[in-house]
C-alpha cells in the first residue's frame, strides 16, 4: 500500500468517525422525542420524531440536541468537533495538495496529527452523548405512561 493509499484511508477513517457521532446524535434526538411523546400522551399533540432528522446536518443535529440536554458543556465541545469536522470533510484534502495535484508530503505530515485528534475525539463524543441519554433511557423502555 503507497503513502497516498494510507493517507486517504486515515481520512476515510476519521470521517467515518465522525459520521458515527451524528448517528449517535440521531439516536439520541429519537430517542429523546420518544420519552416525551410518551410523557405528554394523549394530553397534547406531539408529531415530533426522530425522523424529522433523518437527512439533519451535523450543525442542525447539535441545535436540536441542545434543545434536549442541559449539558452545555457536550453542546460546546460537540460545535468545537463541528469546526474540526467541516475542515477535515471539506478543505482537509485539498489542503494537503500540491500545485500539481499531488499529495506534499509536509502538508500531510502536518494534517496527520488532526486526523488521529478527530478520530479520538469522535469516540469520546460518542460515549459522551450515549451516557447522557442514560438519564432518561431507562425510563423509555420500562417506564410507566399515563395515555
Amino acid at each position: 500500500m503507497s503513502d497516498t493509499d494510507d493517507f486517504y484511508l486515515q481520512v476515510a477513517y476519521a470521517l467515518s468517525g465522525c459520521q458515527l457521532v451524528e448517528q449517535e446524535l440521531k439516536l439520541y434526538i429519537s430517542e429523546a422525542l420518544e420519552y416525551v411523546r410518551k410523557c405528554v400522551g394523549k394530553r397534547l399533540p406531539f408529531k415530533m420524531v426522530g425522523q424529522d432528522y433523518e437527512d439533519a446536518s451535523l450543525e442542525r443535529l447539535i441545535q436540536a440536541f441542545r434543545k434536549l440536554t442541559n449539558n452545555d458543556e457536550l453542546v460546546d465541545e460537540l460545535n468545537k468537533f463541528k469546526t474540526e469536522r467541516n475542515f477535515i470533510s471539506h478543505k482537509g484534502i485539498a489542503h494537503c495538495l500540491d500545485p500539481m495535484g499531488d499529495l506534499g508530503d509536509i502538508w500531510v505530515a502536518e494534517f496527520m496529527p488532526r486526523l488521529q485528534a478527530v478520530q479520538v475525539e469522535a469516540e469520546r463524543l460518542r460515549r459522551a452523548i450515549r451516557e447522557e441519554g442514560g438519564s432518561f433511557k431507562c425510563h423509555l423502555y420500562f417506564g410507566e405512561f399515563q395515555e
